[in-house]
């Protein structure tokens, strides 16, 4: 794509723009060596330069540059890149910790996402548990934590660990490939000056997985696996405020009439009703009920502001989001002020440093994660992680709502959804690993991710002990190498053992197929209650919406006649004949469970009415 090409060469812009000369084993490169970068101008850039040219130019200028060795370079100082730099550390490993940033912790710090989403279990157990549950300790099991505690936290658990190295404030990097083994990285440091770096095996825990895809891994982009189109989540902004009357706020969110409000010591969730009559000035932008989270200092991080439609791997669009929370937050703190019990006195005292981004890249990886493994609390022989998260999709764009496709009881994360495809030395261990979009919506969450960094430190370590490659892990017969990891993996606290079995009853129900079919679209949510209201009726115009929506998000969208309009009138059996008919459906393309119940049911019901739309739209 055209993106992919402009983005790699204006990298490598970057890495080549000169730095200060210095007499180091690194060197800084010559100034023709490939065009300076001089300003933001648009850069016209010939579509035919491939990755495979860039590697063969790195490898040209730099390929006998001495550089320093590593057993394991961790890209990215995420939580989960700290979680599986510390994990590989603590397995022998002489272990890089390498970002951009100059501050490490991401979206818990730089981010200020400071209330913590815990996977419970059915009974209410943390299911993460290893090195995300020696963090979430070390900051006392708070629900919402202290942001500059955990920035030390973070930075304790990484200065115990003598055999890491961390370097921060890399002005870019750039993996040098052979085929799909990464033979070494060149980053250019905070003084310009570009070095060389040999690992053994590497982990992208970037957010984007830039370095995955630098090195040519595949991905989906945003929510392109299921409507056909790369529509990303809203972007959050957390924003600070002083003057909150934390007595008053636990008062009235622990004794309103809502189900799903409530307030602890440092936590409270709740404003919905409220929150629904703040009318934004400007387009694309919405707050939803307050998540909030105590500081410290007295003061309050709020988590609900949102800006839809923002493609979050355009710095473009990231750069004009930054432009009208500016413009809106001081009349959000405003309506605050004057409408929200405990919130007299507030007073916007900051915001988060970097937009809490849901989702970019998706990981073609060696097993993507699937909305139904994690629905149907499915497990893995390879299984590295646990969650139990609700399925949480944002929005995408203002006139859309935001969905709780279902809640899991608990599901597994395979070793195989964090190997890019094809590749033997490389992991994806962060936001954009190998779930699909809608299995991202629950396994996107830090502690979850946290868990998965282990695994892969851990799974790294193994690799290099071993002498192997990842891809022997996944084709090995009877998985040895597997359950020796997650024996290591046991021993340092993780607790990975089969999941239980869970009574979902969804099923068993005779149109489940219909429930998938329509879910895998994301177009029909269960809530947190996991109730698809199967027996209910169904308006014409529901009917109508979810297959015309089918249709929309179809590779190969096609016409469909409708002998009834649009109305509130609830759909009949006679409706449906008349539908299978107006558009010539082929005697055999009702299941026979279908056919019996659109003979023999009273009326119709959700079930069935999601069957016909399933067996009809398989079968054009």
């Amino acid at each position: 794509m055209k993106f992919h090409f402009i983005f790699t060469i204006i990298i490598v812009l970057l890495l080549t723009s000169c730095g200060p000369t210095a007499n180091q084993t690194s060197v800084a490169l010559e100034t023709n060596d490939v065009p300076r970068l001089r300003s933001l101008e648009p850069v016209k850039v010939k579509e035919e330069i491939l990755l495979g040219t860039l590697a063969n130019w790195a490898m040209l200028n730099y390929g006998n540059l001495d550089g320093e060795s590593y057993d394991v370079v961790v890209v990215g100082s995420e939580p989960e890149g700290i979680s599986a730099a510390i994990a590989a550390a603590r397995e022998g490993q002489k272990t890089l910790l390498l970002d951009k940033k100059l501050i490490i912790g991401g979206l818990y710090t730089l981010g200020m996402l400071n209330m913590i989403d815990i996977n419970w279990s059915p009974t209410h157990e943390s299911v993460n548990k290893g090195l995300f549950l020696e963090f979430y300790e070390k900051i006392n099991n708070r629900t919402s934590f202290d942001v500059k505690q955990a920035k030390r936290v973070f930075e304790n658990m990484l200065a115990d660990e003598k055999k890491i190295t961390v370097q921060l404030g890399a002005q870019s990097f750039l993996p040098i490939m052979n085929q799909n083994h990464v033979e070494a990285l060149l980053y250019k440091d905070a003084n310009g000056i570009v070095k060389k770096i040999i690992g053994k095996q590497y982990i992208d825990s970037t957010p984007d997985a830039d370095f995955a895809q630098l090195a040519g891994a595949n991905f989906t982009i945003g929510q392109e696996d299921f409507r056909n189109e790369a529509r990303m989540m809203a972007v959050t902004l957390v924003f600070e405020l002083s003057g909150v009357d934390w007595a008053k706020v636990q008062n009235y969110l622990n004794n309103d009439d809502e189900v799903y409000t409530g307030a602890d010591q440092f936590s409270a969730w709740g404003y919905g009703k409220e929150m629904a009559r703040y009318k934004p000035s400007q387009e694309n932008v919405r707050i939803r009920a307050l998540n909030i989270g105590r500081q410290d200092s007295g003061h309050v991080l709020i988590n609900a502001f949102q800006i839809l439609g923002v493609n979050g791997l355009n710095p473009g669009e990231l750069q004009t989001a930054w432009g009208i929370a500016n413009e809106e937050l001081p009349k959000i703190t405003e309506f605050l002020r004057e409408n929200l019990v405990g919130f007299k006195n507030v007073e916007l005292v900051g915001t988060a440093d970097e937009f809490y981004v849901r989702e970019t890249r998706h990981l073609d990886a060696e097993y993507k994660l699937t909305v139904d493994d994690v629905l149907e609390n499915r497990d893995f022989d390879d299984r590295i992680a646990f969650g139990s998260y609700p399925i949480d999709m944002q929005a995408t764009v203002i006139d859309e709502g935001d969905l709780i496709i279902g809640k899991p009881d608990m599901y597994a994360v395979p070793f195989r959804s964090i190997v890019p495809k094809g590749f033997d030395n490389l992991l994806v261990a962060g936001r954009s690993t190998g779930y699909d979009a809608l299995a991202h919506g629950s396994a996107r969450t830090v502690p979850v991710g946290m868990t998965v960094g282990q695994a892969a430190g851990i799974a790294s370590a193994y690799a290099n002990k071993k002498n192997i490659s990842f891809q022997s892990f996944i084709g090995e017969s009877g998985l040895r190498h597997m359950k020796s990891i997650q024996s290591i993996l046991n021993q340092n606290g993780a607790n990975l053992y089969p999941i239980p079995t869970y009574d979902n009853s969804i099923m068993n129900h005779w149109a489940y197929d219909g429930v998938k079919f329509l879910r895998s679209f994301g177009l029909i949510a269960a809530g947190y209650d996991n109730e698809y209201r199967m027996d209910e009726t169904i308006t014409k115009t529901e009917f109508i919406d979810l297959v015309r929506r089918v249709n929309q998000y179809s590779e190969a969208p096609f016409t469909t006649a409708f002998p009834f309009s649009k109305d509130d009138e609830v759909l009949g059996k006679d409706d449906l004949t008349e539908f299978l008919n107006a558009n010539s459906a082929a005697p055999n393309s009702l299941t026979a469970a279908t056919v019996d119940h659109l003979q023999n049911q009273p009326a119709v019901d959700r079930a069935l009415a999601y069957m016909v739309i399933k067996d009809f739209l398989e079968n054009r």
